[in-house]
């Protein structure tokens, strides 16, 4: 367990092998989040909506998608297998 010093500006470093492990680069974004009294911090990548083309059909599962994650009906698995598992059912 690494040890961090909240800076000026509640600035913190990530620490180095944390970064390398994770693949955490200078310019890449965290998603920030709050669990059971804890800061989250998650990898994300943003790509740019203009340069992405999908089918009707594909514009439709996106929004049904997007409808899902608002409306909080999704899952969060542990593991893979946890996963499977559950798309079998």
């Amino acid at each position: 367990m690494e040890l961090i010093q909240v800076k000026d500006k509640a600035q913190i470093t990530i620490p180095s092998n944390i970064r390398k492990e994770l693949g955490i680069k200078k310019g890449d974004y965290l998603e920030a989040a709050i669990e059971d009294g804890r800061i989250i911090f998650t990898p994300k990548i943003v790509i740019d909506k203009s340069s992405i083309t999908l089918s009707e059909q594909g514009e439709k599962y996106l929004h049904e998608a997007l409808l899902d994650i608002k409306e909080n009906k999704f899952k969060i698995h542990d593991n893979v297998e946890e996963l499977i598992d559950d798309l079998k059912k």
